[in-house]
């Protein structure tokens, strides 16, 4: 009786819902779950913003008296409203309200269009299944990427430990190469000095004797100028006879006056010795010869040649007799150290002196160049000097560039053990490597840790995107992202930069390069340094979820 009197109750009350129209009120769409016990119909409601509290009756009553809209969650009356789509079997979704009941199925169970005559498919199991799916496949790839970062990271601990051992090796054998260096520049300086003597001693020779054959040269010229001048043969040069060369006028405007040619010649007329001392040196650049000279002494290039070798013997003598008294000093010294002469050391000492001849006896083969600037040959003993030098330098200059090469290769060591490539060492397997990514018109290079490159492709030079500046990812994993900073200027614009995102892949590849904005580029990079364990070992949860 009881039971009966309940369910009569029950169609009492719901029948009082329905006349009144309030049945919306038992149902409460459009609400997340973690939300309901905010909507509690024995007592008023409080707008989640807190702004006021209305009667419960006013909730979804299609008019919007909350300013943020949560009165109305099951209505469109809200234009800042949102609706939940609870998509059981699928994912939880908030929708704007205004688009409940516009005839468009927006929730996969098509709860948004409960007042109108639309009839929705569910769609939620499918939608459902592309998503497990689609998580399925993430979870793969982080899976298949976490094992090649982890063996990245082995690798990366036996590369840091071999890096570490040459870099030892290397140091040690640069301090036995710098030691090595400092001995040969010895060895060098010891040999350069005998060939630079030897050298000097050459070129102080050859400057002498061209010397002696400049100051012959212009004595033959004088002596022909003054012939020239002198045309009534008087072995004078007067006033009238250098009259007849206005070419010596400096002022070229008048005529070449009497006053003018007295103050070359410092007097009425000049002898020969009085030419050559004072006249020659003013007028020797200027002085033409008259179309008809008077007279001409001829050169004879043979007693240019006759001078230079006398000035040559007279100066051998002298050494040769210096040579001399040096040997007799030296033999009175000895004298009591044998009283009979060796011949056999006489015989040897001629046999070097015909092997060996004195540098000066040599250089008599410079008086075949008395007639040209070129400077003669060396003697075979500078010669075998500069070969001993030579060697020492080549040896020096070997044991150099192995320095260099050896401190290049612990700097680049240094380098590498400075650069940080993640907690651990994910990163390692970039030191040192570039990666190209082509697009229409340009080849765009990465070298990691270095710098990035734009490369024409129609021709024209590389432009630097920017140079390795550091890790720019976010706080919890600042290795996601990295920058590249200072690269060429634009035109009128600022350096150019480059920002690398970096996303989980099988391979380490850059899949795509923008410029989003002027200048500023930016590139998305594979690579299973970028993959997530805890991606990899998630486990997928079928039930319903909630956003």
């Amino acid at each position: 009786m009881s039971s009966v009197y309940i369910n009569l109750v029950l169609i009492s009350t719901l029948l009082t819902l329905v006349l009144s129209g309030n049945v919306e009120h038992a149902i409460l769409r459009g609400i997340p779950t973690s939300q309901l016990p905010k909507y509690v119909s024995s007592k008023p409601f409080s707008c989640l913003d807190g702004s006021s509290t209305i009667p419960f009756e006013f909730v979804n009553d299609d008019y919007c008296d909350c300013r943020d809209g949560s009165d109305e969650p099951g209505t469109s009356a809200c234009p800042n409203g949102r609706f939940f789509c609870e998509n059981k079997g699928y994912v939880g979704t908030i929708i704007p309200s205004h688009f409940v009941g516009d005839g468009v199925c927006d929730c996969c169970d098509g709860t948004d269009e409960y007042e109108t005559k639309i009839v929705c498919n569910n769609t939620c199991f499918e939608l459902a299944q592309k998503n497990q799916a689609e998580r399925e496949a993430r979870r793969a790839l982080h899976a298949a990427g976490v094992a090649k970062k982890l063996e990245i990271i082995t690798q990366s601990v036996v590369i840091k430990a071999d890096r570490e051992e040459r870099l030892k090796e290397f140091e040690q054998n640069l301090q036995k190469l710098e030691s090595e260096l400092k001995e040969k520049e010895e060895l060098k300086n010891q040999a350069e000095a005998p060939e630079n003597e030897a050298k000097e001693k050459h070129q102080k020779l050859w400057e002498e004797q061209r010397a002696i054959r400049e100051a012959i040269a212009r004595d033959n010229q004088m002596r022909e100028m003054f012939a020239e001048l002198d045309t009534n043969n008087d072995t004078l040069i007067s006033i009238d006879e250098l009259q007849k060369h206005p070419e010596l006028d400096t002022d070229h405007e008048n005529e070449f006056t009497v006053d003018e040619v007295r103050s070359i010649l410092g007097a009425d007329s000049v002898n020969f010795e009085e030419f050559n001392v004072t006249v020659y040196e003013q007028i020797s650049n200027s002085y033409k010869k008259l179309q008809e000279p008077a007279s001409e002494i001829p050169v004879d290039l043979n007693d240019i040649a006759a001078s230079t070798e006398a000035y040559l013997k007279q100066k051998e003598d002298k050494e040769v007799e210096q040579q001399e008294q040096e040997q007799e000093q030296e033999q009175d010294q000895h004298h009591y150290e044998e009283e009979t002469p060796n011949h056999e050391d006489d015989e040897e000492h001629d046999f070097d002196q015909h092997e060996n001849p004195s540098p000066m006896a040599t250089s008599l083969e410079h008086e075949k160049h008395i007639h040209d600037d070129t400077v003669p040959e060396y003697d075979d003993e500078t010669k075998r000097l500069i070969q001993i030098a030579d060697q020492a330098r080549n040896e020096y200059n070997e044991i150099e560039r192995r320095v260099h090469d050896m401190k290049r290769e612990v700097d680049d060591l240094k380098r590498q053990s400075d650069v940080d490539v993640g907690v651990h060492g994910e990163y390692a397997a970039f030191i040192d490597q570039c990666y190209d990514y082509e697009e229409r018109e340009y080849t765009y290079r990465i070298c990691m840790f270095k710098d990035a490159k734009q490369i024409p492709k129609g021709g024209g030079g590389d432009v630097t995107v920017g140079y390795w500046d550091s890790w720019v990812g976010p706080a919890d994993n600042k290795y996601l992202k990295m920058k590249y900073s200072n690269g060429a200027t634009c035109w009128n614009g600022p350096a150019r930069s480059l920002t690398v995102t970096f996303r989980c892949g099988i391979e380490h590849k850059p899949v795509d390069v923008r410029e989003p904005t002027r200048c500023e580029y930016a590139m998305i990079f594979e690579t299973p340094s970028a993959c997530d364990e805890k991606i990899a070992s998630a486990t997928l949860h079928h039930g319903h979820e909630e956003f």
